[in-house]
């Protein structure tokens, strides 16, 4: 027959072995969440090197219709599949008080960009949606010069996926 004693020893040994078995459960959830972490970011890292850019071009036209900055460029991907992502092209002229700025695809201040002209990723779908495989895309993008002011003096091209991560933020100047 057991004792008390008996009993208080088994019952210590198994609240042991719980304890044991929740600290290893815990510790394998850390581990497997910084290892997926850190697929993302290689995955994401990955992404950015695939994304290859061709004959970038940037130039100033003047109409009757007023000056626009006219930016052509092409992209691909240099992975076997398609990857649906959006472009924004940002031009900037940082040299002028205040700072001059415009977006294309056109939209107003909140949804891509700031009213200080920085880019956030929290819209995507607010930008002109590609989907790049291993053959060249061309894009054209059309940007408003504003009259009487200076000219933008650089830009900025942004590839975002659906999810608003950004791929590839690369500058050119004009």
């Amino acid at each position: 027959m057991q004792t008390r004693a008996d009993i208080r020893r088994r019952d210590r040994l198994a609240a042991l072995v719980l304890l044991v078995l929740i600290t290893a459960l815990a510790g394998a959830l850390v581990l497997r969440r910084s290892v997926f972490d850190d697929a993302d970011v290689i995955e994401r890292a990955r992404l950015h090197e695939a994304i290859e850019f061709g004959r970038v071009s940037a130039r100033l036209e003047r109409s009757a219709e007023g000056d626009r900055l006219t930016v052509i460029m092409r992209l691909r991907t240099t992975m076997g599949v398609s990857l649906p992502c959006y472009v924004f092209v940002l031009a900037r002229n940082d040299q002028t008080t205040p700072k001059l700025w415009a977006i294309w695809p056109p939209q107003t201040p909140g949804a891509a960009v700031s009213a200080g002209g920085h880019f956030n990723s929290s819209s995507p779908a607010t930008g002109q949606p590609v989907t790049l495989t291993n053959q060249w895309e061309r894009i054209a993008a059309t940007i408003p010069q504003p009259s009487g002011g200076p000219p933008f003096d650089d830009i900025e091209v942004y590839v975002v996926d659906p999810d608003g991560r950004i791929l590839l933020a690369r500058p050119f100047k004009v």
